[in-house]
């Protein structure tokens, strides 16, 4: 066998084989972290510009306050011509979702679930504010439309 890993030859084929085999026997990869994958992954639009997520309070939080940020949660995001701020607040199996968008301007925004469903719309106002009531539970993300041609905006998933 050469330096070169292009140039491995064929006879290597059966014991990679048997050991990707043996990987999956004895450490699989669980459900879970394919079905992100495939979330993060497959209901992203190549014409949607991807918000960044530039602060969140569950991570912010200090091993004190943990109980406050269990039931009421911050997110920053950033695309590139606007900023979304949202909070979360968990009130048993409900959500209660504020956001409002900086610039304000006008625009349509759905939570969408990792399934691609949309979960629920609705228009922000004159100020770019937008509320939304959901079940709790599952991981959602926000699609912001706004007036063409500016293309849609997609956080990651929450």
């Amino acid at each position: 066998m050469t330096d070169n890993p292009t140039d491995q030859t064929s006879s290597d084929d059966p014991l990679l084989g048997q050991l990707r085999r043996l990987a999956r026997t004895v450490d699989p990869v669980p459900n879970e972290v394919t079905a992100y994958a495939r979330a993060a992954l497959g209901w992203r639009r190549v014409d949607a510009e991807l918000a960044e997520l530039l602060a969140d309070s569950r991570l912010e939080a200090p091993s004190g306050a943990r109980s406050i940020a269990e039931s009421m949660r911050s997110l920053t995001f950033r695309a590139t011509d606007v900023q979304l701020d949202v909070e979360i607040e968990e009130s048993g199996d409900r959500l209660l979702l504020l956001g409002q968008l900086a610039p304000s301007t006008k625009a349509e925004i759905d939570v969408q679930r990792d399934d691609g469903t949309i979960l629920a719309s609705t228009s922000g106002d004159d100020l770019g504010r937008f509320r939304f009531e959901l079940p709790a539970g599952g991981r959602i993300r926000l699609v912001v439309r706004r007036e063409a041609p500016a293309p849609p905006i997609e956080t990651s998933w929450i």
